[in-house]
């Protein structure tokens, strides 16, 4: 071990005062102390403890040293392609007769199915082809817009209340009245004079109208209908419903509508069978066993 060279110390030093020291404190403020604590603090001293940093690391080589690769050329195909051999027509049949081979289970029918089973069967399957698959997209797509058409022109029609029957058939023939049909009032028409006149004239069909309309004037005077011009034969049928009246004037109102509405043909030697009937309701309703019209 070296040590290091000896200091020497000038003649001319004052002596060492090796008695006790004397201190004097002078009187320091609450701002001074407060500063003083302040500047003793370290600098940079944060609320916490600082995590210790990652060193940096140099970026990573992403270089890849590629071997050398020699291509290696393949020997030509030089074998002959196959040649597809088709099954015989008869082995394929005979094959697909077998039940292992049938995917769907074949519908199973009786011959003692009656045709009117096989109709609906036979309708059942066309119905459903048409709907579904590649026959909708053809044509059942256009039989279900031509039903929506045909629905919502019904609708339009009932609801303008337009009458098109004119170009389906032949319309009612006008038949010459002594008085309007839309206004006609059973209280004021004289329905013996009318059915004279027209039974004479060989006006059948005008008879059996004048007829039925004698037969609501007895059944209103007698209180067991409400007349109305806006309403139906079968509104009044509703009214009778329930009373011993209902049978024979259901029997009056079809003979009216199949020969007024209907245009049924009506002879000489038919209307007197017709005008009994009237003639018999109307004695039973008036409680009479004279004759009327």
């Amino acid at each position: 071990m070296v040590w290091p060279p000896a200091i020497s110390l000038p003649a001319n030093l004052p002596p060492l005062n090796c008695s006790r020291p004397t201190f004097a404190f002078a009187p320091v403020s609450a701002t001074a102390v407060i500063g003083l604590l302040l500047l003793a603090a370290p600098a940079g001293a944060g609320p916490g403890p600082q995590l210790p940093q990652p060193p940096l690391l140099p970026p990573a080589d992403t270089t890849v040293a590629h071997s050398d690769t020699r291509l290696v050329p393949l020997p030509t195909d030089t074998a002959t392609p196959a040649r597809l051999r088709p099954p015989a027509a008869g082995r394929l049949a005979a094959l697909a007769r077998r039940p292992e081979f049938r995917y769907v289970e074949p519908e199973i029918h009786s011959s003692s199915d009656s045709a009117w089973t096989r109709f609906w069967r036979e309708l059942l399957r066309w119905l459903t082809a048409l709907f579904s698959g590649p026959t909708y997209e053809s044509r059942g797509r256009y039989v279900v817009y031509a039903l929506f058409a045909a629905a919502f022109g019904y609708v339009g029609l009932r609801l303008l209340r337009l009458d098109i029957t004119g170009l389906f058939g032949r319309r009612a023939r006008a038949v010459p009245l002594p008085y309007e049909t839309l206004s006609e009032d059973i209280h004021r028409i004289d329905f013996d004079q009318e059915l004279i006149r027209a039974e004479q004239a060989g006006n059948y069909r005008l008879a059996v109208r004048l007829g039925y309309l004698l037969a609501l004037r007895h059944l209103t005077e007698r209180h067991l209908i409400r007349w109305q011009p806006d309403k139906t034969n079968h509104d009044y049928l509703r009214e009778l419903a329930g009373t011993r009246w209902a049978a024979g004037f259901r029997s009056l109102t079809r003979q009216f509508e199949y020969v007024w509405y209907g245009e049924l043909p009506l002879s000489a030697a038919q209307y007197p069978a017709l005008r009994e009937d009237r003639q018999e309701f109307i004695r039973r309703l008036s409680g009479k066993l004279s004759a009327v019209s």
